[in-house]
């Protein structure tokens, strides 16, 4: 192998030998050696010392031809060049370890005919003789040469100094060049050239072609230097090396910014989003930014994690839908048990996807048209399965499902996201759910948008408007990522207990689709199908290990949990579950029965009793209903007259109640003649209101019929029927007017043993959403003026208060004038933790 070692020629040199045909061959690689070139060549390879050993048992003349790949190992006359050099052999010296360093003087350019192969090679070779050109030419050519060489020196080529004396003092135009070929770092292909070129003139040009190349590459890392000290701090070593990489590769890239691994890695990852062009420029603007920062910078660390969100994103992943209405059908009746009308609503809103697509697919519509249609916001009291059936759809479309829980939010940034100015910014709770997803097409669950705050930072339902548009939400930005996202093809869905409290502009861009409280054949039926085999496997017991009895879970429902849902029977189920548990484990039993006569081992107490109706018709008491998000019940309403003046109303009652109550007093007084009411006892009177329970709130209008009762009845003596129960708004001129939750009303009152219900006559529609069953069972009767329901409601109706008849007595500590006390229904206990009533 040739070494770096150069030697000038002797001044002495022996005579040159004649060069014979044939030849041994000595490969070298990485190195050219050029005519009249002293040089030392270190040989290693077995090949290689053969030739040797040949030569200096020959003419002491051996050709020296670089190998066209340096890599292989044992070439043949096929991986060599056509053209070397011929040497004569100095001096040669075995070292210890086997290897061979030889000493050669070069004599000429050869041209090999042909090579062989032995267990070294040889070659056939024939001089190739130089051409000078024109005297003028050459002179004009070695005089470029010269300069040009002197330029590059003084460029700041590395070269040895004995190397540049060696090279400056040759006359001779030939060895001018092949020694400046030799001691300039070209490549082998350009070396080789210029030993293959035999004109003179040819080989000057190469040569100086060569060094204008060098001149410019030493020009380009002179502007490098001069960018990098420009950009850096001298102190800094490292981040001077990075720089001045960066600044390299944007030479090498035509003029782009240079790029890290990390960058490159990101930009490859963005090229493959499908950006549109305004979201990739901007994109690529904070790329471009990122790549010329310290890595360890601060706002490096911001950009990047802003640049992996993007990455993160579904741009334009979407999941395929299955709009099958039939399997959508079979897939809500599996989860759910009743809503009858939700799913028939939820049905036919999928059914509009399913054929807007089949319009789409064959081209009568555009395709963004198949995502339209209403926002649908599913209301009602907790645990009724607003949130499973919004489970069951994305199941039923074959979409990713995301919750996004509002409850609570006061800040329009849980919906926007935070600017990337402040420190720890994220994006929204919408892009984040997106990226959960992994589609952009999910369906995206608002749970509780009715309970949004509206704090300082500003208002949450605001930002919901622009989301919840379909007009809008196609160009949705989010102030994290300041670009915008396409949200058109999200499939959103809300949730609330009250859509009264949602913002009326939100609430306009939504439908309403109402989810009734269960009744308690819903609610068996449920704990039977879902319930207590989740609650089985959950605790460990199969089905042959426990039995709970149908008059039990009947029970359970009634007397230990008071709800719309099912969320507490579930839990109530699992705590049968556990006791039995552990039961088993113990080896106490193999197999448990709970009937509802053991309920109170594995559940205690009742917690809650039914109320039920009063016992008797009774002076002064009427029955009304009421309403919470747990349920409906019966509410009694106590009238007593006794000496002294005004109203008094008690029971922790809400000013709606309360205007009711005195709504209800000036129509008595207004008709005291007709009903044969002494004004004078009304004036002078203390009329006592009380709303049992007193610990419970109580709001509403819907009382007003029960009041009114409850008041003429004590004022004229005639007892209330004790088997009626009424719901409705009165006016002071009497009319009955509609009311809210007349299903959950009603079934309360089912409950309590009531057969008689008076509600407005404007309900009658909400009758269809009571089960048959029910509304066979008791007498509805529909009414537009208190007439009509005094006429149901007071024994012996309107007549027996036309004419003044008093059908019991009454006094003493009620409210007539006999002395004789006024029976009462027994007082329903109040419940720890029961919600307001709402009448």
């Amino acid at each position: 192998m040739p070494t770096d070692k150069s030697q000038t020629p002797q001044n002495q040199t022996p005579q040159t030998p004649i060069i014979p045909f044939n030849i041994p061959v000595c490969p070298v690689r990485g190195s050219v050696i050029y005519p009249t070139m002293v040089q030392h060549i270190d040989a290693s390879r077995a090949i290689s010392i053969a030739a040797i050993e040949a030569a200096m048992e020959e003419e002491k003349v051996i050709l020296i031809v670089s190998q066209r790949d340096k890599d292989v190992d044992d070439p043949t006359g096929e991986d060599l060049y056509d053209v070397g050099t011929a040497c004569n052999v100095l001096r040669v010296r075995k070292n210890p370890d086997g290897t061979v360093q030889m000493l050669v003087t070069a004599l000429s350019r050869v041209r090999v005919a042909r090579y062989t192969q032995t267990e070294y090679l040889r070659a056939d070779v024939q001089e190739v003789v130089s051409k000078p050109g024109k005297p003028v030419e050459l002179k004009a050519l070695t005089r470029e040469l010269n300069e040009k060489f002197e330029s590059v020196i003084q460029g700041g080529k590395g070269l040895t100094p004995d190397a540049v004396q060696a090279i400056q003092g040759k006359e001779d135009p030939s060895e001018l060049a092949d020694f400046i070929a030799f001691h300039m770092d070209f490549r082998l292909e350009d070396k080789q050239a210029v030993l293959e070129e035999a004109t003179l003139t040819g080989r000057l040009k190469k040569v100086l072609t060569l060094l204008d190349a060098e001149q410019e590459v030493m020009a380009v890392q002179q502007k490098i230097r001069a960018q990098v000290k420009e950009e850096i701090d001298r102190n800094q070593r490292e981040y001077y090396l990075r720089e001045q990489m960066k600044v390299i590769q944007k030479e090498l890239h035509g003029g782009e910014d240079g790029e890290t691994d990390e960058t490159e890695e990101l930009r490859t990852k963005i090229e493959a989003l499908g950006l549109n062009p305004d979201v990739k420029k901007e994109i690529d603007r904070e790329l471009n930014r990122l790549s010329r920062m310290h890595p360890d910078a601060a706002e490096a660390s911001v950009i990047r994690t802003y640049l992996t969100w993007v990455t993160e994103l579904p741009w334009n992943v979407r999941s395929d839908d299955q709009l099958d209405v039939n399997e959508a059908a079979r897939i809500l009746d599996e989860d759910h048990y009743g809503l009858e009308k939700v799913k028939d609503r939820v049905l036919e809103y999928l059914a509009v996807r399913q054929l807007r697509k089949s319009r789409a697919e064959r081209g009568e519509i555009d395709a963004s048209d198949v995502n339209k249609g209403p926002i649908l916001v599913f209301t009602g009291p907790p645990g009724v399965g607003k949130t499973s059936i919004a489970q069951s759809i994305a199941k039923a479309l074959g979409r990713k499902y995301v919750r996004i829980a509002l409850g609570g939010a006061r800040d329009e940034s849980d919906i926007r996201g935070h600017r990337r100015t402040y420190i720890g910014a994220m994006p929204g709770r919408l892009i984040q759910g997106l990226r959960t997803a992994g589609t952009k097409n999910p369906v995206v669950l608002l749970d509780e948008v009715d309970k949004l705050g509206n704090g300082h930072q500003g208002d949450p339902s605001s930002a919901l408007l622009e989301v919840l548009d379909p007009a809008q939400n196609f160009n949705f930005t989010d102030h994290y990522l300041g670009v915008p996202f396409d949200l058109s093809e999200v499939m959103f869905i809300a949730t609330a207990n009250y859509p009264e409290q949602i913002p009326p502009a939100l609430m306009d861009r939504m439908e309403v689709i109402d989810f009734s409280s269960y009744i308690e054949a819903e609610k068996l039926e449920i704990a039977k199908r879902y319930l207590m085999p989740r609650q089985l496997n959950q605790n460990g017991l199969k089905s042959n290990q426990i039995q709970i009895t149908d008059a039990a879970l009947e029970r359970l429902i009634s007397n230990y949990t008071r709800e719309a849902g099912v969320r507490n029977l579930e839990r109530e189920i699992g705590t049968v579950a556990r006791k039995v548990a552990r039961r088993l484990a113990g080896g106490d039993a193999k197999r448990v029965k709970v009937t509802d006569k053991e309920l109170d081992r594995y559940l205690g107490q009742s917690r809650y009793t039914p109320e039920t109706e009063a016992r008797e018709d009774t002076i002064g008491l009427a029955t009304g209903m009421f309403y919470t998000p747990v349920g409906g019940d019966i509410l009694f309403i106590e009238t007593s007259v006794s000496p002294g003046k005004g109203l008094l109303l008690t029971g922790q009652i809400g000013d709606v109640m309360k205007e009711s109550a005195r709504a209800a007093l000036t129509y008595i007084k207004t008709n005291a003649e007709r009903f044969h009411i002494d004004k004078d006892k009304i004036d002078n009177s203390e009329i006592h209101v009380h709303f049992p329970a007193g610990a419970i709130p109580k709001e509403g209008p819907s009382a007003g019929g029960a009041i009114a009762t409850s008041l003429i009845s004590a004022l004229s003596g005639i007892p209330a029927r004790h088997d009626v129960a009424m719901t409705g708004e009165i006016t002071l001129t009497g009319r009955y007017l509609p009311i809210g939750g007349l299903k959950e009303k009603v079934l309360g009152a089912r409950r309590a043993g009531i057969k008689h219900i008076i509600m407005p006559k404007s309900n009658e529609p909400d009758l269809r959403d009571i089960p048959l069953h029910l509304r066979s069972s008791m007498a509805f009767h529909p009414a537009e003026n208190l007439d009509q329901v005094l006429d149901v409601a007071i024994v012996g109706g309107l007549a027996a208060l036309e004419r003044g008849v008093q059908a019991v007595p009454s006094g003493g500590e009620g409210s007539g004038e006999t002395g004789e006390p006024v029976k009462r229904a027994p007082r329903r206990k109040r419940n720890a933790g029961e919600a307001p009533a709402s009448a």
